[in-house]
C-alpha cells in the first residue's frame, strides 16, 4: 500500500520533481494512518507533536465557539496540516477531523523538523505554503474588521 501511497504523492505539487523511491522514503519517516469520516487528528490547544499530509480523501480545520464548530477550511490530498504549530513550538490553534474517510501520512515533531533541514526543495515549497495561508487568513481578517467598522459607522435611522 505504502507504495501505492508514494506514487500518488509524486503528483502533490508540494512534491513535484520528487521520485517515487524518494516519496518512499517521506513514507518510511512517518505514519500512514487511515481516518474515518469525523475522526479528530488533533484538538485546538494540544501540543504540537506531529504534522500531517492528507493523502486521501479530505479533512476539516475547525475552531469550536459557544457549542458550535466553524469549519475555516477543508482540504484535500498534497496538504499539510499542523505544520506552523511543529515549526513555532505552540499549541495547536485550530482542530482538525476527517471530513470524510481519509488517509493521512503522520511525521512526528523532530521528523518533521529533520527533514526540512535535509531536503530545502521541500522546505521552502511548505514555507511558501504556511506563508501563504497566514497572508490569506490576515487578508481575510482585515476585510472582516472593514466591514464590521462599516457596519458600526452607519446611521441609525
Amino acid at each position: 500500500m505504502d507504495e501505492q501511497f508514494a506514487e500518488v504523492m509524486t503528483g502533490f505539487p508540494l512534491l513535484q520533481g520528487f521520485t517515487a523511491q524518494g516519496a518512499q522514503r517521506l513514507l518510511e519517516r512517518g505514519e500512514v494512518r487511515v481516518c474515518s469520516a469525523g475522526e479528530v487528528l488533533f484538538k485546538e490547544g494540544d501540543p504540537p507533536d506531529f504534522a500531517v499530509l492528507v493523502l486521501r480523501g479530505k479533512v476539516a480545520v475547525f475552531i469550536a465557539r459557544e457549542g458550535e464548530d466553524m469549519i475555516l477550511t477543508e482540504v484535500g490530498p498534497g496538504a499539510i496540516i499542523g505544520e506552523l504549530a511543529v515549526l513555532c513550538g505552540i499549541a495547536r490553534a485550530a482542530s482538525v477531523r476527517a471530513a470524510a474517510d481519509a488517509t493521512v501520512l503522520q511525521w512526528n515533531a523532530a521528523v518533521f523538523r529533520n527533514m526540512l533541514v535535509r531536503h530545502a526543495l521541500l522546505s521552502e515549497r511548505i514555507f511558501k505554503e504556511s506563508l501563504r495561508t497566514l497572508v490569506e487568513k490576515e487578508r481575510a481578517l482585515i476585510a472582516s474588521l472593514v466591514r464590521l467598522s462599516h457596519a458600526d459607522a452607519k446611521p441609525s435611522d
